[in-house]
């Protein structure tokens, strides 16, 4: 699906780095809009019975959302989010929030399933035994537990809910489970939810983990690079769309910046964008892009740099740099996990079978890899394999070696 928005003021920026916000045109993600736009579809209220309040059809199977930082993840569950509203459905969108304890994440979720349309689930939510968020006296991890079942089942009795949960492979355990099994529960009682699971490539491992088979039953979504034709309309449109003319060779070189990464395409889109002239003749040359570049680069080492500190922090450098040189051996930079956790174990002998399986879910969780919709091991940003071989030859040369 391709979004644009109509001619708008200069001030007004078409390109969103950083924010997490829908850029003004969307190039690519064709299946995965198809998909949200479906789910969103099965429960809207006109698909909802009078007598009864179910669906008279087979309710959608929870969706899980994975892709590398950047990619675009944020973006998809901000688009859901915004149609939902304006289909008329409520929805209950929960962000991992690191320093919550489990109950007090739940308490959260509660008050979002409320909204400000419910008196009497919000009065029961605002009770002098519910209200201190932030502490858990007084409420247990069971009372809770019934607090959800009790705003789930009032919240679908008043109308169609999207459930939402982002970074959903942060969650403790216990808590998802019980989350996900009971939601579940309701929609094969054909009630009309929406559950929505987004999390990093990892989140594949940590679903399996809760011992149930609701990965295998769900609807997956994997995302990562976009394909080199819709990396251009991307940069390209929300120029054109403003009657700015793009010279081809000047959109070859901000596609040369990008990798063909969601991320990447907003950074070079909004520096380029930034540089224009106020007054005058405007048309992106390649001047202009020889104007950005350096700063373009800067910011993609920045970015870089960021994943870089944290693998050291995990202490995973120098096993990213054996998972990079295995997935480069392969003609299609494509692996199997099996194959990078042998590696590892070859070059580590003090690593046992679990510590290798544990490596390669941190590098996923950290968008260093990724596991494709094939099930195959691949770069999250293939740049940034060229970049930490740089690095270790820099770090080399300084250390004498």
């Amino acid at each position: 699906m391709v979004m644009t928005s109509q001619p708008a003021k200069r001030r007004k920026k078409p390109f969103t780095p950083r924010t997490g916000h829908t850029p003004e045109h969307v190039g690519g993600r064709k299946r995965e809009f198809d998909l949200l736009e479906d789910a969103l579809q099965s429960i809207a209220p006109s698909e909802v019975q009078e007598e009864d309040g179910l669906l008279e059809h087979d309710a959608m199977p929870p969706i899980v959302l994975t892709g590398p930082r950047g990619a675009g993840k944020t973006l998809l569950l901000g688009w859901m989010e915004e149609r939902a509203q304006e289909m008329g459905i409520h929805v209950a969108r929960l962000k991992y929030a690191k320093d919550l304890s489990p109950v007090d994440a739940m308490k959260r979720l509660l008050h979002e399933m409320a909204g400000d349309v419910d008196d009497d689930l919000l009065g029961l939510l605002q009770s002098s035994k519910f209200a201190a968020v932030g502490t858990d006296q007084g409420m247990s991890w069971r009372d809770v537990a019934r607090m959800y079942e009790y705003a789930l089942k009032t919240r679908l009795r008043q109308g169609p809910l999207v459930l939402m949960m982002d970074d959903a492979h942060r969650y403790q355990l216990d808590i998802m489970g019980f989350m996900l099994g009971f939601a579940h529960n309701r929609i094969t009682r054909k009630h009309p939810l929406v559950m929505l699971l987004a999390g990093s490539p990892d989140l594949r491992s940590y679903m399996t983990s809760l011992g149930t088979s609701f990965y295998a039953m769900s609807e997956q979504i994997y995302i990562n690079l976009l394909a080199t034709e819709d990396s251009k309309d991307a940069l390209s449109k929300p120029f054109t769309n403003r009657g700015i003319k793009v010279e081809p060779q000047a959109l070859e070189m901000m596609w040369g910046m990008t990798d063909n990464y969601p991320y990447f395409v907003q950074l070079v889109g909004a520096e380029v964008w930034k540089a224009l002239p106020e007054e005058g003749k405007r048309h992106v040359d390649v001047a202009l892009i020889e104007q950005v570049q350096e700063e373009i680069g800067d910011q993609r080492i920045d970015f870089y740099s960021t994943i870089y500190d944290e693998l050291g922090k995990e202490k995973l450098t120098s096993h990213a740099l054996c998972a990079a040189e295995t997935i480069m051996r392969q003609q299609e930079a494509k692996v199997e996990r099996e194959v990078i956790q042998h590696d590892l174990q070859q070059k580590n002998s003090d690593l046992s079978e679990d510590d290798a399986m544990d490596i390669v879910d941190k590098l996923q969780r950290i968008g260093f890899i990724w596991q494709s919709r094939k099930g195959l091991m691949e770069a999250g940003i293939p740049s940034f394999f060229t970049y930490l071989q740089a690095k270790k030859e820099q770090v080399a040369k300084k250390m004498g070696n």
